[in-house]
This record gives structure tokens, sequence and C-alpha cells, in this order.
């Protein structure tokens, strides 16, 4: 029967083992070593039946590990002992029934050898049998020392076995108190692991919140600053400039602005993809602007300039916002007008510009095919820079024209700088620059196209703004 349960206990480790070994691949270098181990429950699988060979062994579990094969050492060195104490029949209970039996000889001998000789009776086989029987009991008791030794061993080793046992036992409660601890580390890891998951979760969930109130807020933002657009604005300036004193109004109400002053005037309109423009500068010129598409755009324009010059211009632009190239821009423009019925008058030019950090900065080329006499052809490179500061603005622009026809002088040129503070409601506005015989910007522009002068020497300015709003 203690065979059958011995057998059973075997066969139920090893279906246990095996259970624990789903996942070790078969024919694996490891699966012997790994299926020893578990049988002697040195290791343990995971509750789901896999082993988790791939999976790194922390420090705690290493400890465990080792306990488990040191009390399973100790179990089966005391096995070992007891096993072959047996074999040798030095079982403690046998050694004191042959003391007993060799005693109890002992006393019988000397009664025996009164009542022969009380009888007289004299018979020499059953004294030659006493005598082997005294000599026999001579030798039982010089063994009886020995034997006394033995089981004085014996005894000492039940001792150390039973010290043996109770270390084994003590080492298994602390192992399942270490095993104990080490569960409930795990599970306090799982915990902190799902916490960490709810608040990384949690925080998500706000940061998503905080999103959509932040969209919410620059919606807001977007909505205000159109309805400030939308109303109309107003500002009257005073100053001096290279012409003289200035004075005016500007008026702006959404896309429309309207600028008059004794330096000029220019007014503009602009609805979706069409735009109306006025300018009266270097010349006067009324001209219409209709654009298509966006990042990269068409744009026709007609116009009519002083004494009933008609003109007319084509564009490519590429924009910095929605373009293929996002922060660049780029310019390609040609036109042409009548002049007495024929055409005449025909200019080019190409722009180029980028963000350097803060910095705007655009360069240009012009060629302009005027009649002469004063219409003077040329050829001209240009150039402006802006910087929007925090209440301010600076700004530079400069031009370099060779004339193509003889004027007197073989080139011409111009630098100007600008800065603008806000100051609400006051704006505050201070230029100058050098001038040498050139005057204007481009050649796109008739109202503004470059045109030479006489003019050389320094110049400069400052207007006073006053802000209204209706």
């Amino acid at each position: 029967m203690k065979r059958l349960s011995l057998l059973a206990g075997m066969a139920a480790v090893g279906l246990l083992a095996k259970a624990q070994m789903a996942d070790v691949p078969r024919g694996h270098w490891a699966e012997a070593a790994v299926r020893a181990l578990l049988e002697k429950g040195i290791l343990t699988g995971y509750q789901d039946g896999t082993f988790r060979g791939q999976q790194a062994l922390s420090r705690y579990q290493a400890a465990v590990m080792l306990y488990r094969a040191y009390l399973t050492w100790t179990e089966e060195v005391l096995a070992q002992v007891r096993k072959t104490l047996e074999d040798a029949g030095l079982a403690p209970e046998r050694v004191a029934e042959a003391l007993s039996g060799l005693a109890a000889l002992q006393e019988a001998l000397p009664q025996v050898e009164r009542a022969l000789a009380e009888q007289g009776v004299r018979l020499e086989a059953l004294g030659a049998d006493l005598e082997e029987l005294r000599a026999a009991l001579v030798s039982l008791l010089e063994a009886q020392g020995e034997a006394k030794a033995q089981a004085d061993k014996v005894k000492a080793l039940e001792e150390a076995l039973a010290r043996a046992d109770g270390a084994y036992r003590e080492q298994a409660s602390r192992l399942a108190a270490l095993e104990a601890r080490l569960a409930a580390l795990e599970r306090a890891v799982e915990e902190l692991a799902r916490s960490l998951k709810e608040a990384e979760e949690a925080r998500l969930k706000e940061a998503q919140a905080t999103g959509r109130r932040v969209y919410a807020l620059e919606e807001r933002a977007k909505a205000l600053e159109e309805a400030a657009r939308s109303r109309a604005q107003g500002e009257v300036f005073l100053g001096v400039g290279e012409g003289g004193p200035q004075a005016g109004f500007a008026l702006r109400y959404g896309e429309a602005h309207l600028r008059l002053g004794t330096d000029g005037a220019e007014a503009a309109l602009r609805a979706g993809p069409l735009e109306l423009r006025y300018r009266d500068a270097l010349g006067r010129e009324a001209l219409a602007r209709y654009a298509l598409f966006s990042g990269i755009r068409f744009l026709g324009e007609v116009g009519v300039g002083d004494g009933g010059y008609l003109f007319g211009a084509a564009y490519v632009e590429h924009e910095r916002q929605g373009g293929l190239l996002p922060g660049v821009y780029a310019r390609l423009g040609a036109g042409a007008g009548l002049v007495g019925g024929e055409p005449g008058r025909y200019w080019v030019e190409a722009q180029g510009g980028t963000l350097l950090g803060p910095v705007d900065l655009t360069l240009g080329f012009g060629r302009y095919f005027g009649l002469g006499d004063g219409d003077t052809p040329l050829s001209a490179l240009f150039l402006s820079a802006t910087y929007p500061g925090a209440g301010f603005a600076l700004s530079l622009r400069g031009a370099y024209a060779v004339p193509h026809e003889d004027i007197g002088r073989e080139s011409a040129y111009f630098v100007a700088g600008g800065v603008e503070g806000s100051l609400p409601p006051f704006r505050l506005t201070l230029t100058g620059g050098y001038r040498d015989g050139l005057r204007g910007f481009g050649v796109a522009s008739y109202a503004e196209r470059f045109r030479f002068t006489t003019a050389t020497g320094f110049f400069g300015g400052v207007r006073v703004g006053y802000e209204v709003r209706f």
C-alpha cells in the first residue's frame, strides 16, 4: 500500500511538472533539466501552466530556487542514512532485543549447573554442550559492550537525524514565509502597475479635455479678433518727411482700406479672390486683380494709369502658407501696356523670400522696357526685410538700378529703414535713409515703379498717428 502511494505521488509530480512545461518547446536543449528541477520542486511554473523560459529572473526568485535546492539535498541525505542503518540490521528495537536475550541466558546458566550436581548426573555430552554454551555466552558478553557502543552511535545518529529534521522543518517554514513575502511583493507590484496604468489613462483623458478647452479658447479668440477686425478703425496722422509736412487720415473696415494724405492717396477693397486698388504716389493708377487657387496662385490684373494708359499683368505666386515649401515666398510676373494704341512698357519681375528666424527677407529683380524720354528703361535689384517685435516693428528697403539709356549717370540706388512703435492709441513712425538718384520700388506697379531723379543725400521723417475705433 505504501509503495502504491509513493508511485501515485511520483506520477502526480510528473504530471504537474509536465503541465508547467506547456510553453517549453519539445526537444529544447534545456527540456530535461527543466523537467528534473520541476519534479524535485526546486523550480515551479506559473498558474497558467507556463514556464516562461525567456522571462528575466529576479534576485528574490533566485533566492527561493537556491533555498529549495538546499532543502531537497538535506532530505535526500537523511533518507540515505536511514536506509543504510536499516540494511545493516541496526535498527534500535533489534539491538535492544539482542541485549535482553543475552542477559536472560547469563542468569539461567548457574541454575542449570546446580540442578545437575544435586541429582548426580554426569553427562559428558551435556557438559560439552554447556561448555560450548558458556563460551558462547562469554562471546556475547564481550559483544555486549560493542552493541552498547553501537546503540549509542545509533542514538546519536537518531538525535542528529532529529536535529536535521527539525532544521529542515524550520527551513521549510522560512521558505514558506519567504514565498509568502514574494507573493505579496508580486501582488504589490501588480497593484502599482495597475495604479500607474489608471493614472496614465486619467492623465491622457485630462490632456484630451485640456486640448478641447484650448481649441475652444482659440476659436473664441479668433472670433473676437474677427469681430475686432470687422469694426471700423481710423487713424489721424501728422508728421514731416522728405517732401515736407505731412497730414492725413486712414480708415479701415473689414477688407476695405482708405488713406488720404498730403503725400499721396490709396484705397483698396478685397472680396474673396477679387481685389480693387487705387494709388496716387509717383503716378496714379487704378486696377483690378483676380486670384485663382491658393498655396500656388495665378493672378490676373488690368488697370488704367495717368493719361488713359491701359495695362495688364499676370503673376504666378507661391504663398508662404499652403505652398509646396512652407515659409517660402516666390512670385514671377510679366506685364505690358497700350501707349497710343500700341503695345509698350513691357516688364518682367521675379521675387523670392523666406524667413530667417523672425526676419522676413525678400529679394527681387526687375527689367523695365521704357519708351525713353523720361520713361527710362532699366534693370534693378531690390530687397526688403521686416522684423516684427513686441509692440514695435523694424523695416529695411534697398535698391540698385542701372539705366539702359543715357541719362547722365550709370547707376542709382537708395537704402531706407524705419521703426514703428505702438502705444495705443498712439502710433509713432520714424524713417531715414540715403538716396542717390533713385525713387520708387519694383517695376510691376505703374504708380510706384522705379524712377530716376536728381535728388541725392540723406533723408528722414517722423509721423505720429492717433488711432480711433468706431
